[in-house]
């Protein structure tokens, strides 16, 4: 008896930490789109530090494996949505929720690339980057909160896409 509810308890919580754990597509993707221009902004010696010594060089490492990552993003994708492997239904959610987060990130930080400088440069271009880099990480921080205690997030848009997914994996 007392083995089971052990087993149990590291089935969550491996369940749960690799839930988590998917969730640093986005964080890398923000941070590379938009990480720059929020922390060159900052006169926080602290922020400096923490982003060059660390954020900084995962950056460097997903721009020098670009497409090594998004082919192993696709894969994990693929097999979540077909369900191919024996997932939760918890974890295959989150675990689309966040490469569809991703997606998301992804194209905002290359629509933004294109901005014309001016605006860029601006206050405007300012603040978008830092609305676009929070907003990530304290969606990414609620969904954390919530896979902890056993939730599902409800990221708008995206939670419905991840269902769907789930659910077309259990019909197919």
């Amino acid at each position: 008896m007392n083995n089971n509810i052990l087993k149990s308890f590291c089935v969550k919580v491996f369940e749960r930490g690799l839930a988590i754990s998917s969730y640093i597509f986005p964080i890398i993707e923000i941070s590379y789109s938009f990480g720059p221009k929020v922390f060159s902004g900052t006169n926080n010696i602290f922020l400096n530090y923490c982003y060059f010594n660390y954020i900084a060089k995962l950056n460097v490492i997903y721009t020098n494996n670009v497409y090594l990552i998004f082919v192993l993003m696709v894969g994990i994708f693929m097999v979540c949505s077909r369900g191919t492997l024996p997932l939760s239904k918890f974890l295959r959610y989150n675990i689309i929720q966040a490469i569809l987060l991703n997606i998301l990130c992804s194209c905002v930080g290359s629509s933004f690339a294109y901005f014309p400088v001016a605006i860029r440069e601006s206050l405007i271009g300012n603040l978008i980057s830092n609305c676009m880099y929070l907003g990530t990480m304290g969606l990414v921080l609620y969904a954390a909160t919530l896979i902890i205690f056993g939730g599902y997030p409800r990221i708008p848009v995206l939670s419905e896409a991840a269902r769907l997914q789930v659910q077309r994996g259990y019909l197919d």
